[in-house]
């Protein structure tokens, strides 16, 4: 059994006088008192090796912390980082080219989330696109849809990303982590068929993957047939054949829009096909169908016939009894048929 600080003293008192004793005593204490106050200064920032990711858009490293502390470089969306220790509201990280500094520990997701994050961008990368939308302002990306989800990612401004899903989600008041995604609902004003609002799957270069607020993207087809969209949403855009017309390719594309109404129980509702008007050089629409219940995926394909390469395209959509079907199309020359 261990020997105690109480059991020295009753030792010592046995071997020594009165007055030895006392001074026995006081020495022990202080020693006891110095090893105590030692220890505590050892541990000052708590010491670890976990590794950690840096969340959000660039972040900023610090040499030290405190007023006199400086900015001797900057961390990048998605680095990975080794914490050396903690302290309150700041890590002090080791970077990959082997600087240390401190971090606001806000800024850093435990190698856990990093984890859940790799799984969405392998689930999502088997998803086919449904088009190139562009950032409007800095976007999060969640690891689900939800304000108050778990985020790690930020694309920027001007960014591009694949569209990949969409889902509704409940709107639910922003927390502080959060918080900065109340700024992306603006924008064109949309209308809501209940208290719930848009998100969708993107995919991202260099694998960032995650799900984002609607109202913080727009498709990006181009402008030549965007001009068309009279105030809908498009949702889903392809191209699906490349003409010749005087030395110079003309695409024909196909998309699929919805009503400027958010919360609605599916992806799309109208698609039209846009082909190019070699005569009047212009595009013009091919074909236009409306009152649609319509779900992603839309698989955009191509068959050989005896002129060449025909565009094919499948929707799954939904009837009134509420089943689920797959209606396929193809053209022949300009037109759009159904399969039957």
């Amino acid at each position: 059994m261990p020997w105690t600080f109480p059991k020295v003293l009753i030792v010592l008192k046995h071997g020594f006088s009165e007055d030895q004793f006392s001074r026995w005593r006081a020495l022990l204490l202080s020693a006891g008192l110095a090893t105590w106050l030692f220890g505590c200064q050892r541990k000052g920032p708590q010491e670890t090796a976990e590794l950690a990711y840096v969340s959000g858009a660039t972040v900023e490293f610090r040499n030290e912390l405190g007023p006199s502390s400086e900015v001797t470089g900057h961390l990048q969306s998605g680095e990975r980082v080794r914490i050396v220790s903690r302290r309150p509201r700041w890590a002090q990280v080791l970077s990959a080219s082997g600087q240390t500094g401190w971090v606001l520990q806000r800024y850093l997701v435990s190698q856990a989330v990093y984890d859940q994050f790799a799984i969405l961008a392998r689930e999502a990368e088997a998803l086919p696109s449904q088009g190139r939308a562009l950032i409007r302002r800095n976007a999060n990306l969640h690891i689900e849809p939800g304000r108050n989800t778990q985020v790690f990612y930020q694309l920027a401004e001007g960014e591009q990303a694949e569209v990949v899903g969409h889902r509704v989600a409940p709107r639910s008041p922003a927390t502080s982590e959060a918080s900065s995604d109340a700024a992306y609902s603006t924008g064109p004003v949309e209308l809501s068929t209940s208290n719930n609002e848009d998100w969708l799957l993107v995919r991202a270069n260099g694998g960032r993957t995650g799900w984002l607020l609607e109202a913080s993207a727009d498709m990006f087809p181009p402008v030549e047939v965007a001009q068309y969209r009279e105030g809908l949403r498009i949702r889903a855009w392809f191209e699906i054949y490349r003409e010749l017309d005087q030395g110079e390719e003309h695409a024909w594309y196909l998309w699929a829009t919805t009503r400027r109404l958010a919360g609605l129980p599916y992806d799309f509702d109208e698609i039209r096909v846009f082909v190019w008007n070699p005569r009047a050089s212009r595009y013009e629409t091919s074909y236009r169908e409306r009152n649609l219940i319509g779900f992603y995926p839309i698989v955009v394909a191509s068959r050989e016939t005896a002129d060449g390469g025909s565009p094919t395209f499948r929707l799954q959509l939904e009837d009134s009894s509420g089943h689920r079907l797959e209606k396929s199309y193809f053209m022949v020359g300009r037109q759009v048929r159904v399969e039957r």
